[in-house]
């Protein structure tokens, strides 16, 4: 008889794994590129602005609902052995019943103002809210060693999304038509997912309750707020006289979104091996080692930022404020990347070298969030999109800071 395998081992990440998850990730933001050039063909410049305004002030819903019970699964669940189960079935709850209330939402506004901009928000809040439960969905399978449902819901919602898109253009498709396509889509692949997880089997312990929410509500943090600050961004650049530049500032946040999304992914594949290397309380020697490298980093991180703020301010102050250049736009948020990703680099560290490292990674995103507030209320009724994408640049220097002082 065959002797289950370790932890380690059910969660070691081999090249075939990698390139299977990294695959379907791929596929996925490939064919959501593709389907925003076919709705930029469909629709009227003002349809496409109102569909990119909703969707852009409402992405942040699906990490509010994915990231932090996310994390929480890929840390507690390869760690846990009796109440594995009881873990996994709360999760499934959450990816059940929490997307409900917001499709229930969406549909009064429908009959009651089909074509108000207040039914694209409701709509756009349900779908985000229901891809962020499938995404949790698919990270519970992943914690139970399940890895191939990742790749196969990321593939299907890319190549349903893409449908879809098509639709819009052939039928014609309004953008409110749309997206209750693509909620109906995402919600038949989540009741697929829901029926491979298990129950539960019982009441959880109270106190197993406490730790799940505990852990989801501060891991969940970073991710949650750094999707908030976008959202942010747009809803100031919407109360501005650069409101039509909208629809430029979303079609670059999808190519921030893809960078990102790599960041974000390599990061939950390999969760599991770092939860186990940190240990329970990150004082092991091989936590140790992992936190004297991330100080390293972190420092390069403050560095980089830093020096962008000041020669992307150079740049506007100079003439580019209000250009509606994709290429500037680009070019910007291109170069702001790397210093975003190595602070986000140390968020992942910190956050799982126990609880206190994960209360001060939550302090570091909310300040960093209102840091970029204050500084697109003063930089985009002057510069517009561009003057978006430079405060979006004070979040990894704020978020390094606060790293340097707590690592």
């Amino acid at each position: 008889m065959t002797s289950r395998p370790s932890a380690a081992e059910a969660h070691r990440i081999g090249p075939r794994r990698l390139l299977m998850l990294l695959g379907g990730r791929a596929t996925f933001r490939l064919l959501l590129y593709g389907s925003a050039g076919v709705l930029v063909a469909a629709w009227s410049q003002e349809d496409f602005n109102r569909y990119a305004a909703a969707i852009g002030a409402a992405s942040w819903l699906c990490m509010l609902v994915e990231s932090g019970p996310e994390k929480a699964a890929l840390t507690l669940i390869p760690r846990a052995r009796r109440t594995r189960e009881q873990i996994a079935g709360m999760l499934r709850a959450v990816v059940a019943y929490v997307p409900l209330p917001f499709v229930a939402a969406a549909a009064v506004a429908l009959l009651l103002a089909p074509g108000s901009q207040a039914a694209l928000f409701l709509l756009a809040a349900a779908y985000y809210v229901a891809v962020g439960c499938g995404m949790l969905g698919v990270a519970v399978h992943r914690a139970l060693s399940r890895y191939s449902r990742d790749t196969a819901y990321s593939s299907l919602l890319g190549f349903g999304m893409l449908g879809m898109a098509w639709l819009a253009f052939a039928v014609p498709l309004p953008p409110a038509g749309y997206l209750v396509g693509l909620l109906a889509l995402v919600t038949t692949l989540n009741m697929v997912l829901v029926r491979g997880l298990p129950r539960g089997g019982g009441a959880p312990h109270r106190m197993l309750r406490g730790v799940l929410a505990r852990t989801a509500v501060l891991m969940g943090a970073a991710d949650v707020m750094a999707n908030a600050t976008i959202g942010t961004l747009f809803v100031e650049l919407s109360l501005t006289s650069y409101a039509d530049q909208s629809g430029d500032l979303y079609l670059m946040t999808l190519g921030w979104g893809f960078a990102v999304s790599v960041v974000y992914t390599l990061q939950r594949i390999y969760q599991p091996r770092l939860a186990l290397r940190m240990g329970v309380d990150g004082q092991s020697g091989a936590a140790a080692k992992t936190r004297a490298l991330v100080r390293r980093v972190v420092r390069v991180s403050v560095w980089g930022s830093g020096l962008w703020l000041v020669l992307a301010g150079a740049a506007l102050a100079g003439g580019l404020a209000g250009t509606r250049s994709l290429v500037v736009l680009v070019a910007l948020l291109a170069s702001l990347l790397p210093g975003n990703a190595l602070a986000s680099f140390g968020m992942f560290v910190l956050e799982n070298t126990g609880e206190a490292g994960m209360r001060n990674s939550a302090k570091a995103v909310v300040l960093a969030w209102a840091v970029v507030t204050v500084l697109g209320a003063l930089v985009i009724p002057f510069a517009g999109a561009a003057g978006a994408v430079y405060s979006l640049g004070a979040q990894g220097l704020v978020v390094g800071l606060v790293l340097r002082k707590h690592l």
